[in-house]
């Protein structure tokens, strides 16, 4: 992707689980749909980190729009 995600790149369940983790700053990578996990973290709005999923500078902005 030449641009940076924003939530018009994702689908509403998709966004909804990004908003998830943001609020929490730190969640258990079971808590979301492996698909959303999966391209969340390929459109680099999250990341794998401590045993869980945190969210990107990018996720933070995303879940703002």
């Amino acid at each position: 992707m030449n641009k940076l995600p924003n939530a018009n790149d994702l689908t509403t369940d998709e966004l909804l689980s990004l908003r998830l983790i943001v609020s929490r700053s730190f969640m258990s990578g079971s808590s979301l749909l492996p698909l959303h996990r999966a391209r969340l973290i390929e459109l680099g709005l999250i990341q794998k980190g401590m045993g869980g999923l945190l969210p990107t500078p990018a996720g933070r902005m995303a879940a703002r729009m």
